[in-house]
């Protein structure tokens, strides 16, 4: 169940005295490729220009059905009463195991979270319930956080990826595309602090 830390994270950083305009949870298996554009104040823009508090992104660069799934290795969230209600929300509703989280903060009927915290998302947004989609983007996976795996690699060089993620068994890639790979993403070439091998 370590995946819900980052909603305690999420929690804690919202919640956190030093106010935050934003939280970025990103998975260490992932970054940001195309360092040439700001895309975590693009997504920022997206959101204020929509009205939205909390960016997901879905699983679309797998097939029609990922389009309809969330991936939980980028959230980024607006510093709102809704982002900070969520995740405490979500949390306590794991922590109640099977039992029904009554009169959640966000405003939904009730919250149920038996599962991993991708799948908690996907039901408040597929569930329909108008007090999370009406605050949630769900962007494409293709652009904010396409996987690696079957030759997901190759669009590191196109501007339409803005942030790759190795996930599952593509892990063992990522050194090699980061250091080795189309283009020198870490500016400190194959013999610097993060590839060189000792």
């Amino acid at each position: 169940t370590y995946n819900w830390e980052k909603h305690i994270m999420m929690k804690d950083y919202l919640l956190s005295p030093q106010g935050f305009t934003h939280v970025l949870m990103l998975d260490a298996d992932a970054a940001l490729v195309q360092p040439q554009l700001n895309t975590l104040h693009r997504i920022a823009e997206i959101l204020d220009t929509k009205n939205k508090d909390l960016f997901l992104t879905n699983e679309d660069w797998l097939d029609e059905n990922g389009a309809r799934r969330i991936n939980g290795g980028l959230m980024f969230a607006k510093n709102t009463k809704f982002t900070q209600d969520l995740f405490q929300d979500t949390f306590d509703a794991h922590w109640a195991g099977y039992k029904f989280l009554s009169k959640p903060r966000i405003g939904t009927k009730s919250l149920r979270c038996t599962s991993n915290e991708q799948i908690c998302l996907n039901d408040l947004y597929y569930g329909g319930d108008e007090h999370f989609t009406s605050k949630v983007i769900m962007a494409s996976g293709k652009q904010y956080n396409r996987g690696a795996e079957r030759g997901g690699e190759a669009h590191i060089d196109d501007e339409t990826t803005e942030i790759m993620h190795w996930m599952g068994g593509a892990k063992a890639t990522a050194g090699k595309a980061l250091c080795h790979g189309i283009r020198d993403l870490t500016f400190d070439g194959p013999q610097g602090y993060g590839c060189k091998k000792m």
